[in-house]
């Protein structure tokens, strides 16, 4: 049996999808985990170097945005079987 494990960032937006046999469900959950973690540390480097191009408010505005990301907000979730 397969099913969809779909990773979300803390905005619900998917980060990657995968198609796994269900005795692979746990190694491929540990692995979208792995995948959050460095996709968050990309998104917090994105919004910094977005703020070093900006002044004032708009700065601040976007390091606060870059804390606010965390590899703990992304969630793993796990479809049913998949019909084959």
């Amino acid at each position: 049996m397969q099913h969809e494990i779909r990773l979300t960032d803390a905005n619900g937006y998917t980060v990657a999808t995968r198609k796994v046999h269900h005795r692979r469900i746990a190694q491929a959950t540990h692995r979208m985990r792995t995948l959050a973690a460095r996709h968050a540390a990309s998104e917090k480097d994105l919004c910094l170097q977005h703020a070093n191009g900006l002044t004032g408010l708009n700065a601040a505005n976007a390091r606060d945005e870059a804390a606010r990301i965390r590899a703990t907000d992304y969630q793993v979730r796990i479809t049913p079987p998949l019909a084959a």
